[in-house]
């Protein structure tokens, strides 16, 4: 992880509250977390295996370093750290907290009070019970999360976010990093976000799904939601999947194109926006009485379609201020 990409989500996030530290984690605790990450040339290793109910929490919070989750048999957390630093010395400073009881497992990383300048990451490497629970948050570093059938959260300020093969996922978001969401379910909500990364979501099914980007591009494969709700700022929006009867889908871009791949088989009726783009469609829109502009004989206006395709059923609501709208044959 650069440093360069550190100090601007820092800036972008100000604080971030690492559960159970008790304070604020600011810039200046990262800073010193950092340090010259070049110059990690002493390491040392931890590992430790402590019992956890098959649907008991994992809770782990990281200043520092990569982290990898992988559900598991049995009822143990088996935790890996690595300790990456400058000295041994500052290793040593350094130290990994591990808090247990029957339902609940909590894993803390501890700098010393009072320090700007110890240059440690402590990578984890740790498998769960498959059904529990986990929370994870981190300040620098990349968090991938795999084969897990209880709620996952996991958020981090500066790194890359992946969670596969997971059925409960219900929040992966990263301030400076790409967050990647595959094979993986949701009965409830699921909520991602990225500041200044793109987010992908693949083979996706969930209730309701929210996505914001900032300055990425989104891009939805195969998600299946009965309400999707996506913003992006300056990123084109792409979303692809079975439209449900009865669904919602809001897609918003302010300078990105917005492209929704539909198939013949649900009808919907659609409002679609721009200021300065383009609007096309592949399929056959009926113009709504009442329509703002009804398209030509090529699906295209300059401002806005207000029209039905099939039954209506589902309802797609696309804006974008400087951007084209597409609907595209699936």
């Amino acid at each position: 992880m650069n440093t360069h990409r550190l100090v601007t989500a820092l800036s972008i996030a100000g604080v971030l509250l690492l559960a159970g530290s008790g304070r604020a984690a600011t810039p200046a605790d990262a800073a010193r977390s950092i340090g010259d990450i070049g110059q990690q040339t002493e390491t040392e290793k931890f590992s430790k295996t402590v019992p956890l109910a098959k649907n008991g929490t994992f809770d782990l919070s990281n200043i520092s370093g990569d982290i990898v989750i992988t559900g598991g048999p049995g009822e143990q957390v088996v935790i890996e750290a690595v300790k990456k630093g400058r000295t041994v010395e500052e290793l040593k400073e350094v130290t990994i907290e591990v808090t247990t009881s029957a339902n609940r497992v909590e894993v803390r990383t501890r700098y010393p009070e009072g320090r700007r300048n110890v240059s440690v990451s402590v990578n984890y490497t740790i498998t769960v019970p498959r059904a529990a629970a986990i929370n994870v948050k981190s300040i620098s570093g990349d968090e991938k999360i795999s084969g897990l059938d209880g709620e996952v959260h996991a958020t981090t300020v500066s790194g890359d976010v992946s969670v596969a093969s997971a059925a409960e996922v219900r929040a992966v978001k990263s301030v400076s990093g790409d967050v990647h969401v595959q094979t993986s379910k949701s009965t409830g909500s699921l909520d991602v976000s990225s500041v200044s990364g793109h987010v992908t979501l693949t083979d996706v099914k969930a209730g309701e799904i929210q996505v914001n980007s900032v300055s990425g591009d989104v891009t939805c494969a195969e998600v299946a939601a009965t309400r999707v709700a996506v913003k992006a700022v300056s990123g084109s929006v792409t979303f692809g999947g079975p439209l449900a009867k009865g669904g919602r889908y809001e897609l918003t871009s302010h300078s990105g194109d917005i492209e929704v791949f539909a198939s013949e088989k649900v009808g919907f009726e659609v409002s679609a926006s721009t200021f300065s783009g383009d609007i096309k469609s592949d399929l056959a829109l009926t113009s709504k009485p009442g329509a703002d502009a009804a398209p030509d004989r090529h699906g295209r206006t300059n401002q806005s379609v207000h029209g039905i395709f099939g039954d209506g059923s589902a309802v797609l609501q696309l804006t974008s201020f400087s951007g084209d709208v597409r609907i595209v044959k699936k």
